[in-house]
């Protein structure tokens, strides 16, 4: 791509948003590839993006060894596509950066546990609740009566 052709990265600002994840591809020293979904990229400023950590570690380690890595991201009102050429710098840790991010990959992870928790939620509550004492009687009540036989009292029905 010639410089003429290259996008401003505050001009793909909607990409950051989080809506479609990015890929980013990254190789060891040794040239084995490695490729993952990254649900939070952010823009810290006209030639600096900021990518949280999500538990990839093989993607850290090969930045460690190699600091470049290549980024797919997609404009999710156009859906156009946008390849990034990085360069690693750094990890941070602690800071308003990392704090941003945090919050970032915190409110990601809060979505996905409400729509998994909403279906079990509704199929929990269509049980009738005789099911649930007739459960409670056949597992949890003979799990007291052994616990208080343990705990030297003797069992008052069998």
């Amino acid at each position: 791509m010639s410089e003429s052709e290259r996008v401003p990265l505050d001009r793909l600002n909607l990409c950051f948003e989080g809506a479609i994840p990015a890929v980013v591809a990254t190789a060891s020293a040794d040239g084995t590839p490695n490729v993952t979904y990254l649900s939070r990229v952010r823009m810290v400023d006209a030639d600096h993006i900021a990518l949280s950590n999500q538990f990839f570690s093989k993607t850290a380690r090969n930045l460690a060894e190699n600091p470049r890595a290549s980024m797919l991201i997609i404009d999710p009102t156009t859906y156009d596509e946008y390849r990034l050429e990085l360069v690693y710098e750094r990890t941070d840790r602690r800071g308003e950066l990392f704090r941003l991010l945090s919050d970032d990959v915190d409110a990601v992870a809060a979505v996905l546990a409400q729509r998994t928790a909403a279906p079990l939620l509704e199929i929990l509550a269509g049980v009738p609740t005789v099911v649930y004492g007739y459960f409670a009687a056949l597992t949890v009540a003979p799990a007291v009566r052994d616990l208080a036989v343990a705990a030297g009292y003797s069992a008052a029905s069998s």
